[in-house]
């Protein structure tokens, strides 16, 4: 608790506001495809899906490089302004008296822009803000948040989200505006240019973001973070399919009797619970071990935990491999963004951040990849392709590392 309470203010508001809107988010979200599927159909429902994945791609983009010539601050109260304001206009547009999916769908684009906005700019006001040897505590605990936050909001919004989605999507218009109001009142402006020689608008958005592809290592971190990062995205993809179609329904303490989809709820259910509950403990057994020695077994437990999981039916063989696959995320996930905080460093810390975001969206193209290919080679291939891109992404990862003495 003394480490916590050593943080700059902003930094401790940011944390708390991070588990609240988060926490909110989660409890709408993971349903918002089943939603409109069966307002519009599930064809229609993915091609509105891919629009708003979209729209958050250029709102992270835009974000990135807009924080890096204005500042964090503007940008985080008008992006959550307009993330509780698409909020509330959805709630009233499916509401009892009233349902309009397309429109919603309108909404959601500009909703997703707004989010897309908010992520770099958020995560920038915090490296500004923290000191190097903090790195590791305050990510950490934004990890532990995080999946706080997640478990708690999309269990809650699984029970709830059904009967009462009208509610939901008012709580996080209610949640977001409150959030937008405290760091407006509360957060102070955190960025200063390095050089001032760089005037806000020198650079367009294209010669900004070429300018950090450039930038070599970076490159190579972020081609190592897809790598290693969509592994655990084949879990929902590949690896669901896998278990559903060769996995055969049997039982766990001869009461529960579970098949291939339900192990793939039990396997998500146990990483969250394991980062949630085991953190300080994982945390505490590695204290005193390198960088390097983090990042490598870390790594190396989560994809090889992962790929072994791609390849096994086995329930207690699947839920001995995901606590390794969960304890190397925990080991090695603080190092990583550390790392990414160095990378980031000086007067294009926010478009670093935006081209790490587009990651994840890179990591669903290799997981939906994964699927089709899935279905021409066999398993033991498959399995071993996997761990051979998870492999090649420590490496890249690590070479970086290296090169950045941290």
């Amino acid at each position: 608790m003394s480490k916590f309470q050593s943080l700059h203010r902003s930094i401790k508001i940011r944390i708390y506001l991070q588990f609240a809107t988060t926490l909110a988010t989660m409890m709408i979200m993971p349903f918002i495809a089943i939603y409109f599927s069966k307002l519009v159909g599930e064809t229609i429902t993915g091609i509105l899906l891919i629009c708003v994945i979209i729209a958050g791609i250029i709102g992270g983009l835009l974000g990135g490089y807009w924080s890096d010539r204005i500042g964090r601050k503007k940008l985080l109260v008008l992006s959550e302004l307009g993330i509780g304001i698409t909020y509330l206009v959805i709630a009233f547009l499916n509401s009892p008296w009233l349902v309009l999916p397309y429109l919603t769908f309108l909404l959601f684009l500009v909703n997703s822009f707004c989010s897309g906005i908010f992520y770099p700019v958020s995560t920038a006001m915090v490296y500004d803000l923290i000191k190097k040897d903090q790195r590791s505590f305050v990510f950490t605990a934004m990890y532990w948040v995080n999946n706080l936050a997640i478990a708690i909001g999309s269990i809650t919004g699984a029970f709830l989200f059904e009967d009462y989605y009208f509610f939901l999507f008012i709580f996080v218009a209610i949640v977001s505006l409150a959030s937008a109001i405290i760091t407006f009142l509360y957060i102070d402006e955190t960025f200063t240019r390095k050089d001032a020689s760089i005037s806000a608008a020198s650079l367009s958005i294209w010669a900004n973001y070429r300018n950090v592809l450039q930038d070599h290592i970076f490159v190579f971190f972020l081609i190592g973070s897809v790598l290693v990062f969509s592994i655990e995205g084949h879990l929902t993809n590949y690896i669901a399919i896998q278990l559903e179609k060769n996995m055969n329904s049997t039982t766990l303490f001869d009461t529960f009797s579970i098949n291939g989809l339900n192990m793939v709820g039990i396997l998500q259910a146990e990483n969250t619970m394991l980062v949630v509950l085991t953190v300080g403990i994982v945390a505490w057994m590695v204290k005193h071990r390198s960088n390097s020695w983090k990042l490598l077994a870390g790594m190396s437990f989560y994809v090889i935990g992962y790929a072994w999981i791609s390849y096994t039916s086995s329930p207690w063989f699947l839920i001995g491999l995901m606590v390794i696959a969960s304890i190397g995320e925990l080991i090695y996930v603080p190092v990583h963004q550390t790392l990414l905080a160095e990378l980031a460093d000086g007067d294009h810390k926010s478009s670093y951040l935006a081209l790490d975001s587009l990651a994840g969206q890179a990591q669903m193209i290799i997981a939906g990849g994964a699927v089709t290919l899935g279905g021409f080679v066999a398993p033991a291939f498959m399995s071993a392709g996997l761990l051979l891109l998870g492999l090649v992404g420590i490496g890249l990862i690590y070479y970086v590392m290296r090169k950045k003495e941290i």
